[in-house]
């Protein structure tokens, strides 16, 4: 594969920590430019969901020329936001290795999941630290999310273009995204008096702008409903059908510590910036399909699905206890420079190559005997 993230050093310097952040892969050898405590990413994340909250719902109380543009705008930090509360706040706190406290770890994870409407923080540590980081568990027919998955129609033996058919039916299902808020709101009113206190609290509010916020309706449907219980959704199940290649062998010289690396590559977000040398007519071509895939696909898929570490998420599963997990882009490359103790690391360039890679995967895999228990 050639070097992608190479050809972005056509930019200036100075933007490179940028393109970083953009693609998710570091440049041999860079540093990162902020190193966060965990309270400062705490702070940024909660800042940048409540701050697309509130720039959603001011916008439809006021309904001022173009509001529903401003709420669009407002959507991109709040999926954003709520993706990284749970992919990286509670993450880590479940991994014990947020605030390294395990008190705070649990508050904040709690926290987190109810912000977000997810399922509780238990269910989520123990549908991922429990199972599906388990050696004999990982990317086989007992993980979690491959149960899902396959629950959802996604079943090995398909063709790939049976997949992708698959993968639209789903997008635009409205029992796919009412039987996942049953989930989330069982889970939730489900669980302990002092969780159960937290939801309600925060549930009530939303509920409550009808009757006291002008258009407080909309507000509740378009500020609250649709990013953070729909979009949010539909970023999850984006994820995780990039997220490994599931289901897929297992290599047995990988050993027991690197067991995942058969099935994990890194996710970048770019393309291959046009090289100088180009004549004029196709590089200005080139520049025009580079700028619209980045402006409306890879930023897009960096900031609504991708979000926080995920790009990195191969690294994660090398070393799940790393404290460098808030610049995960940098530990990777430093890692790769270094020379990996592990196998070589793979990547995939693209939010849809990487899910198309499973598919091709799923499309040369035999179905499991009791995939039916899936459905």
């Amino acid at each position: 594969m050639s070097d992608i993230r190479a050809t972005y050093l056509r930019f200036p310097g100075w933007t490179q920590h940028f393109w970083t952040w953009q693609t998710g892969k570091a440049l041999p050898g860079q540093e990162p430019l902020i190193r966060h405590t965990w309270a400062s990413y705490l702070a940024v994340t909660l800042g940048v969901f409540l701050g697309g909250l509130a720039i959603s719902a001011t916008a439809t109380a006021a309904m001022f020329p173009l509001w529903y543009l401003v709420v669009l705008l407002g959507w991109f930090p709040t999926v954003t936001g709520a993706r990284m509360l749970v992919l990286v706040i509670a993450h880590q706190a479940l991994h014990r290795r947020f605030s390294g406290n395990q008190g705070v770890d649990r508050f904040w994870g709690e926290a987190a999941t109810v912000l977000t409407f997810s399922a509780t923080f238990q269910e989520f540590k123990e549908k991922h630290f429990d199972n599906h980081h388990r050696r004999e568990v990982f990317a086989t027919e007992a993980d979690p999310p491959v149960q899902v998955l396959i629950g959802l129609g996604f079943r090995p033996g398909l063709s790939r273009a049976a997949l992708w058919r698959r993968s639209w039916f789903v997008f635009f299902s409205p029992a796919f995204y009412a039987r996942s808020f049953a989930d989330r709101f069982v889970s939730n009113i489900s669980s302990g008096s002092w969780r159960r206190l937290a939801f309600a609290v925060w549930i009530a509010w939303w509920v409550s702008l009808p009757f006291w916020m002008p258009h407080g309706l909309l507000v509740l449907i378009l500020a609250f409903i649709l990013p953070v219980i729909l979009f949010a959704e539909l970023s999850e199940l984006l994820d995780k059908l990039g997220e490994h290649e599931w289901l897929a062998p297992r290599i047995p010289e990988y050993g027991h510590r690197f067991y995942t690396a058969a099935n994990t590559a890194a996710r970048f977000c770019g393309s291959p910036v046009p090289a100088q040398s180009m004549p004029f007519g196709p590089q200005c071509k080139a520049w025009v399909r580079w700028v619209t895939l980045t402006a409306f696909y890879h930023l897009p898929a960096r900031l609504l699905v991708i979000a926080g570490d995920l790009p990195n998420h191969d690294y994660h599963h090398r070393y799940p206890s790393t404290p460098e997990w808030t610049t995960a882009a940098y530990a990777r490359q430093r890692d790769i420079d270094l020379g990996p103790q592990g196998p070589p690391y793979k990547e995939v360039w693209g939010m849809g190559n990487a899910i198309d890679r499973l598919f091709r995967s799923l499309e040369q895999r035999e179905v499991p005997a009791d995939a039916r228990a899936y459905s």
